[in-house]
């Protein structure tokens, strides 16, 4: 059965509630369309196929811009078709002309809440069953659909470190769209994985001349952080920033957000390598 409950009809007389007023509990996307206007048709068909898919974890309300001309004047609607998603009120994306699924997909995706039983969770239970290759292979897959998905990225970062892959951490997290790379969630992952690569570097390699100083404490840094001295760890970290403050991406500084989110805002490590950290940067 095609369920449409989550696909309405919008005019100047609902917009306020099922627009405005729904936008405060969930995603709402407006499609401002015309009868006369073929790619209109083209969009429609795709956004109720997701909305089926997505199960109302958004809602779609069509306008007809023939019928309400006064409304799409008022939301600067200049063209057909043309989807503007609405989140507490406000317009926080706007999509123009007949976009292909994917495009659509991936900015729905950016606005709605993943699925609860999702990819994600059928991933985690093939995990948990010892089927890491399947596991990570429904994740992978689900990626190249859902590019834009923290969470499914997040998820996939944590059984590779879980499985000690830190140099598949770095290929993954490299493949990623520039802005879910910067995404906390990615970024403290990411973090994590370069500092036990080093680690294992460390372990594996005795001290050389070929390795430079910095490269040297970091490694230091890392070999400390995996045995818990961070007091150790923080020391050499700070040193690489007083030296070299964007060495691999800020990988000393990012690396040391992450021993104080271990550790906690009250102990007095952070709250003294807090204050050396400010001082450097300032400098």
């Amino acid at each position: 059965m095609n369920d449409l409950s989550h696909v309405v009809d919008g005019s100047g007389e609902n917009f306020r509630q099922l627009v405005l007023e729904n936008s405060a509990r969930g995603a709402v996307l407006v499609n401002y369309w015309t009868p006369s206007a073929g790619p209109c048709f083209m969009l429609w068909q795709v956004l109720e196929r997701l909305s089926r898919e997505y199960r109302g974890r958004f809602l779609l309300v069509n306008i007809n811009t023939d019928r309400e001309r006064r409304l799409a004047r008022e939301n600067g609607i200049t063209s057909v078709p043309t989807v503007k998603i609405y989140r507490h009120g406000k317009v926080v994306e706007t999509i123009h002309g007949a976009q292909s699924e994917r495009a659509l997909r991936e900015c729905i995706d950016r606005h709605v809440p993943p699925a609860r039983d999702s990819v994600i969770g059928r991933a985690i239970r093939d995990y948990q069953s010892g089927q890491v290759a399947e596991a990570l292979g429904r994740l992978a897959r689900s990626a190249r659909e859902r590019p834009q998905d923290v969470q499914l990225h997040a998820t996939a970062l944590k059984l590779l470190l879980r499985e000690k892959r830190y140099a598949d951490v770095e290929t993954w997290c490299a493949a990623l769209p520039d802005r879910v790379r910067r995404e906390a969630a990615i970024d403290t992952l990411r973090v994590h994985a370069r500092m036990l690569q080093l680690a294992r570097e460390a372990e594996r390699e005795p001290p050389s001349e070929t390795v430079d100083e910095t490269e040297a404490r970091m490694r230091q840094a890392a070999s400390a952080m995996v045995k818990d001295d961070f007091a150790g760890a923080l020391e050499q970290l700070l040193e690489v920033v007083r030296q070299d403050r964007h060495y691999r991406e800020e990988l000393p500084r990012k690396a040391m957000l992450v021993i104080f989110s271990l550790l906690g805002d009250g102990h007095e490590l952070t709250r003294r390598y807090q204050d050396a950290l400010r001082e450097v940067l300032h400098n």
